[in-house]
C-alpha cells in the first residue's frame, strides 16, 4: 500500500514539474491576431496573442493545440497543430488575400468595435487620475475646515480690540476660502471621474 502511494506521489510530482509545451508561430505577413483553443473567435476582442509569439501550454499532455489567425485583409484561418513531445514546435502560415468587399466590411467593423472597446477600457483606467485628485483635494477641504473651525473658536475667545483677535479673522477667512476652492476641485474631479468611467464602462462593451 505504502509502495503504491509512493508511485502514485511521483508521478503527480513528475506531473507538475513537467516542462510546459510550446509552439512558435509566424505568420507571412507579420502581426496576425492569433487566439488560441476558439473556433469562432470574436475578432472585436483583443488577441490572446500577436504574430510571432510563442504559445505555451500547461498541458504537458496536450498533443495538439487549435489556434485561429485574424489578420484585416486576409482570410481567416483556424488550425489544429500538432505538438512536439519534447521539443519546441513551429509554424508559418502563409495568409490569402481576399477581395470579397463584404467580408473586408465585416473585419473592419471588428477593428472598429475592438479599438472602442480598447478606448473604453482606456477611459476606465484614466478616471482613476480624477478620483484620485478628489481624494487628495478632499483631504485638504477637510483640513482648511479644520483650521477655519480653529481660528472661528480663537476668535469667540479673543477680545475685538486685540491683535489676536483681528489675526484669527483673518487667518479664518483665508482658510475658509480655500477650503471653499479645495471643495469645488473635489466636487470637479470627482464628477470627471464617473464621467470617464461610465463613457468607457458603455465604450468597452
Amino acid at each position: 500500500m505504502i509502495r503504491i502511494l509512493m508511485i502514485l506521489l511521483c508521478s503527480l510530482m513528475g506531473y507538475a514539474f513537467a516542462e510546459s509545451k510550446v509552439l512558435h508561430v509566424s505568420t507571412i505577413p507579420n502581426n496576425a491576431d492569433i487566439y488560441v483553443d476558439e473556433v469562432s473567435p470574436d475578432h472585436s476582442k483583443e488577441p490572446a496573442y500577436v504574430s510571432p509569439a510563442f504559445i505555451s501550454t500547461d498541458d504537458s499532455l496536450a498533443s495538439d493545440i487549435l489556434i485561429s489567425l485574424f489578420n484585416p485583409g486576409f482570410m481567416d484561418t483556424t488550425i489544429r497543430v500538432r505538438l512536439s513531445a519534447k521539443d519546441t514546435s513551429f509554424i508559418i502560415v502563409s495568409q490569402q488575400p481576399i477581395l470579397d468587399e463584404e467580408f473586408l466590411r465585416a473585419q473592419e467593423s471588428d477593428i472598429s468595435k475592438r479599438n472602442r472597446r480598447v478606448f473604453g477600457k482606456d477611459l476606465m483606467k484614466y478616471s482613476l487620475i480624477p478620483f484620485a485628485l478628489s481624494l487628495v483635494s478632499g483631504a485638504i477641504t477637510y483640513y482648511e475646515i479644520s483650521k477655519a473651525d480653529d481660528s472661528k473658536k480663537t476668535i469667540k475667545n479673543s477680545s475685538i480690540e486685540s491683535d489676536r483677535y483681528q489675526d484669527a479673522r483673518d487667518e479664518f477667512r483665508s482658510y475658509q476660502r480655500k477650503a471653499r476652492t479645495a471643495k469645488g476641485f473635489t466636487y470637479a474631479s470627482f464628477i470627471t471621474g464617473v464621467s470617464l468611467l461610465s463613457i468607457g464602462f458603455i465604450f468597452s462593451f
